[in-house]
């Protein structure tokens, strides 16, 4: 392998390898901007519905579970809480009825593309480093001597 050719590898994987490292910094500091809403638990959100003290209410339904992000009224504080599928519908028309506004989602169950886009360029790497180390390791053909009178083949 030429030299230009084993510097262009050289810098393409060191690119490579800066996304992975950017990928996986910008994954851990996703909600850097505003710190995420304290969790509630779901008896402390119902003794809030009860009381009429939820202002919003932006659910995020998946296959078994619903999210629920919103603000208090007083204190107007933020507050995140999971509930079951189940009594979405009721607690929508409960939240409704108290004027709330309501806004739902529905998350899609993206594991798999996520496992692709974490894990993509890694295992991408991986796979650079064998082909390298397999073409290392392939005996390399002998040229044929060049043909002179001397070495000529008879016939």
């Amino acid at each position: 392998m030429s030299f230009v050719v084993r510097t262009i590898l050289f810098w393409v994987l060191m690119i490579a390898l800066a996304v992975v490292l950017w990928r996986m910094a910008s994954q851990n500091n996703a909600g850097r901007g505003t710190p995420p809403a304290p969790a509630m638990s779901y008896s402390d959100f119902m003794y809030q519905v009860d009381r009429n003290n939820v202002a919003s209410a932006h659910l995020y339904e998946s296959q078994s579970t619903a999210v629920i992000e919103g603000q208090l009224r007083e204190p107007p504080d933020k507050f995140r809480v999971t509930v079951p599928k189940e009594s979405v519908a009721e607690l929508t028309e409960h939240l409704r009825k108290q004027g709330v506004t309501i806004d739902v989602s529905e998350v899609r169950d993206s594991a798999r593309r996520n496992l692709l886009l974490d894990w993509g360029p890694f295992i991408f790497l991986i796979f650079i480093w064998i082909a390298l180390l397999m073409r290392r390791r392939k005996p390399r053909a002998v040229p044929p001597a060049p043909v002179n009178p001397e070495n000529r083949p008879l016939g």
